[in-house]
This record gives structure tokens, sequence and C-alpha cells, in this order.
């Protein structure tokens, strides 16, 4: 396996590593099981497939005037294909990062993340000077707990609902299935809002470093960029004299 150095230096430029590629395939996967699910929950949650909307030929291509859910191909993308490549984007970002206490800390938010937010919005008043950020952002931070909040209430409320709708496994009442649904309505709410918020982001100008390095697979982002926008963490990387990637 190739080794990634935290700081490396190309044609007189630092770089600072921000993921593995291998990390960046795993978002890869994430991203196209996102899609598959979003657009085919939308679907299904309007049921567009009982209205003329998808009548002609793209509602036959979908599956959808289908009488068995194992003939419809948007239930397939829904409940099995688009969850599968999550899970395996999820199981390639673990296995890569590894379920270390550090790593899992530095995503938490705490008080002290909350007291940042505050200061930031201050320092845009004038009254205060804007603090020094990690790895993580506030908002980044605030951003992984509603995604973690997000795919827990979909995860959950997917299992029950999956067995229910595809192997006849009556295991919900009618109240726990209702239930179930609203989980995964409220889930899909906050982990699809979090998705257009991450990618809004990502195209914003001051950014561009890290979408260049995520299209091209290089992993590595200009020091001048890490400097800029998360000082603290290049402190403490330039200290570690050569200590391992992320």
């Amino acid at each position: 396996m190739a080794k990634y150095e935290p700081v490396k230096t190309v044609g007189g430029r630092v770089y600072i590593l921000r993921f593995r590629p291998i990390i960046q395939v795993g978002h890869i996967f994430l991203l196209i099981g996102m899609v598959f699910c979003f657009f085919t929950g939308l679907a299904m949650f309007f049921k567009f497939g009982e209205t003329a909307i998808f009548a002609g030929n793209i509602g036959r291509w979908l599956g959808l005037p289908a009488e068995t859910t194992g003939r419809q191909l948007i239930s397939w993308l829904h409940d099995w294909i688009g969850p599968i490549l999550m899970l395996i984007g999820i199981l390639i970002v673990v296995g890569a990062r590894g379920i270390r206490g550090d790593s899992i800390r530095e995503a938490m938010v705490t008080g002290r993340d909350l007291r940042e937010l505050w200061l930031v919005f201050m320092a845009h008043l004038g009254r205060a000077k804007k603090p020094k950020y990690d790895f993580y952002s506030p908002l980044q931070k605030l951003w992984i707990l509603a995604v973690v909040i997000g795919l827990t209430l979909l995860g959950i409320s997917g299992i029950f609902l999956v067995l229910e709708k595809w192997f006849a496994i009556q295991i919900l009442g009618g109240n726990l299935r209702m239930l179930m649904s609203l989980l995964h309505i409220i889930g899909a709410f906050i982990f699809f809002t979090a998705l257009p918020i991450h990618f809004l982001m990502s195209i914003l100008p001051l950014n561009w470093p890290i979408l260049k390095s995520q299209l091209l697979f290089r992993g590595y982002v200009e020091f001048e960029w890490w400097k800029a926008h998360h000082p603290a963490y290049v402190e403490r990387v330039m200290k570690k004299e050569g200590g391992g990637g992320r």
C-alpha cells in the first residue's frame, strides 16, 4: 500500500494531505448511492408512479406500473442498490481511516465548537478575533453530526420497512409501522438537507483547491489553503515531523 506522508514538497511548493485517494473512492460510492436513494425516494414519497407523470416510456422503464415490488426498478434502486453502494463507501472510508479514538473525537461537536461559532459571528461584527480551526471547523462538525443522525434514522427504519416490503415479514404493528415511516422521512429530510449543503460548499471558490484535489485523486491540498482556513491543523501537523497521514 502506498504511503502518504502528511506533508510533501513538489516543485518547491508545500502540500498537506487531506484524504488518501482510497477514501476519495469511498466518497464516490457514497455519492452514487446517495443520488440513487434521493431521487428514487422522492418518486416513492410523492407516488409519481401512480400519476400520469411517468405514464409513458419512462414509467415502463422504471417498472413503476408493475404489480409486484420485485419488478419495479425504482424499488431495487432505492431499497438495495443505493444503500449497498453507500454501505460499501462507508466501509471503505472507515477501513481506510480506522476507528481511532482521536479520529472520532476530533469530529465530535463539543462546547468549544459552539463557543467558536459564537466567536465567528462576533468576528463578522468586528468585535472578536476569528478562532483558528483544526482539521474540522465547527460547521463541518455540525454537518457530520447531521449526517450521522440522518443515516442512523434511515438505516434503522429502513431495515424494518424493507423486511416487511420484500419478505412479507410482519414485525411491525400499525402504530410501529407508522413510527418507522415517520423516522424514515425525518432521517431523509435531515440527510438530504445536509447533502446539497456539502455540494454547494465544495464548489465555492474558496474551496476549489479541495475540489481539484478530489477530482484528480491527489489527496493533497496546497499549504497556503490550509494556513488560511485551518491554521491550527497546520501547526499541529508541522510539529509532528512526518507523523502518519489520514
